[in-house]
């Protein structure tokens, strides 16, 4: 970690004086990370500003009132970022960009603003998941063009800094990192804690696969050590149910394709009856506490949220009333939802887009999400099993219909991953030049 924190000091400090500013002197952030940032562009410093972003995202999930300052700041970050890739994005050759198989998708959601109940936050919401579909791909080849594997280990010490200290400070003060008698580390909740490492476990499965050399077997080791113990002490289900799928997944597609596909079909199979026998099943293995067997038969609330926005489908179902409109209805009826036992929204990111975009946008997503994956996979046989896991962690948390998060960069960092590998394949290829005998 010691090496780590000197290669990445500048990081280091201008997280510190983020954080100073942001939480001890208010408005001021909003001057000072600007004016930061277009000086950090201009001393190229890509790196940094990549990374940074990351790090904004994470801490504007937590609920301390110290980091209240990056949920503000996010959305100027994002603005400054697309006109950053705009900017770099004629100095390089960009691979396939994915992000236009969300275009239909993208414009769907541009119309349903004019249905929405609350338009300049439909706006809001909508612009800045196309700004970032948009600036990751492109900002982040152009980082990887400039600093190559530092920007892989960028990434995974960034995520590991975040759990480590969120384990630290556990130790220190358990009510920091606890929320409802769970751990959440640096999150903002337990089950965002779950995501963020399970998305991070993915990230650097895919690093490690790809740069066999760039860790060490001890920093491998330490690495999936930190997401084991992170994703028991959160107590996340759901994810670390989808860790234990991909690691399951990949190993059979490392065999065959086809045989992954034919355990996913299998497992879609048995889901039902497993399902069906979930209480029995909990208690006979010892463990009800661990699994939290008391919310097992509403899926914490989840049955109700899906229920009750099945019904508001009913009255959108073709065309939705445009991005947030999900928030908007399950805020306007949380009492009548608290009192049956649900708190937060639909907790089913096929739910939300249909109810926010209609059966339309749905389609129109998941036609796009297939096609992107089913590309990736052409180049790295990884994707498919990443794109089973999501679909199965949507199933259980909207995370992937919001983009300013902390979950859904880390999604689009794998993608683009994929996509320059591939490019880097092929100019390898290009320059091996054959002697004539």
């Amino acid at each position: 970690m010691k090496e780590y924190l000197i290669e990445y000091k500048q990081l280091v400090i201008i997280a510190l004086i983020w954080f100073v500013v942001g939480a001890f002197m208010g408005p001021v952030i909003y001057f000072v990370l600007p004016v930061m940032l277009f000086l950090m562009f201009k001393k190229d410093m890509h790196l940094e500003i990549l990374l940074g972003f990351f790090l904004i995202l994470t801490l504007s999930d937590s609920r301390s009132h110290l980091f209240d300052f990056a949920a503000q700041v996010k959305n100027i970050y994002i603005v400054l970022l697309f006109l950053f890739a705009l900017k770099v994005q004629k100095f390089i050759d960009i691979p396939v960009k994915f992000y236009q198989y969300f275009l239909p998708f993208f414009i769907l959601s541009l119309i349903c603003i004019a249905y929405s109940p609350v338009p300049f936050v439909a706006f809001q919401k909508t612009l800045s998941y196309i700004l970032l579909f948009i600036s990751i791909p492109i900002y982040a080849q152009w980082v990887y063009h400039e600093y190559g594997d530092e920007f892989l280990k960028g990434i995974v010490f960034l995520a590991s800094t975040i759990l480590v200290l969120g384990l630290f400070i556990n130790f220190f003060n358990p009510e920091f990192t606890n929320l409802a008698g769970r751990y959440r580390g640096m999150l903002g909740n337990p089950n965002g804690l779950g995501l963020f490492t399970f998305l991070f476990s993915i990230i650097f499965t895919f690093i490690i696969d790809w740069k066999m050399d760039v860790f060490s077997l001890r920093q491998k080791s330490l690495v999936y050590t930190l997401i084991i113990i992170s994703l028991l002490m959160c107590g996340a289900r759901t994810s670390l149910i989808t860790f234990v799928m991909f690691l399951f997944f990949r190993k059979f597609h490392k065999i065959s394709p086809l045989l992954g596909f034919f355990i996913l079909i299998l497992g879609l199979l048995i889901y039902q009856l497993v399902s069906n026998n979930l209480l029995f099943i909990v208690t006979q293995l010892g463990l009800s506490s661990f699994l939290r067997i008391e919310t097992l038969e509403n899926l914490s609330g989840r049955g109700i949220a899906w229920e009750f926005a099945w019904q508001q489908i009913q009255e959108n179902f073709f065309i939705g009333k445009g991005f947030s409109y999900t928030e908007y209805i399950f805020t306007l009826n949380q009492d009548y939802l608290s009192a049956l036992g649900h708190q937060g929204h639909a907790h089913n990111a096929y739910l939300t887009i249909w109810l926010d975009l209609g059966l339309v946008g749905l389609i129109f997503f998941l036609v796009a999400l297939f096609f992107t994956f089913f590309n990736a996979s052409i180049y790295n046989r990884l994707a498919l099993p990443v794109l089973y896991v999501i679909l199965f962690s949507n199933y259980f948390e909207s995370w992937i219909t919001a983009s300013l998060n902390p979950f859904t960069i880390q999604l689009l960092f794998f993608l683009t991953f994929v996509f320059i590998q591939k490019q880097s394949n092929n100019l390898s290829s290009e320059s091996v030049v054959i002697e004539p005998n």
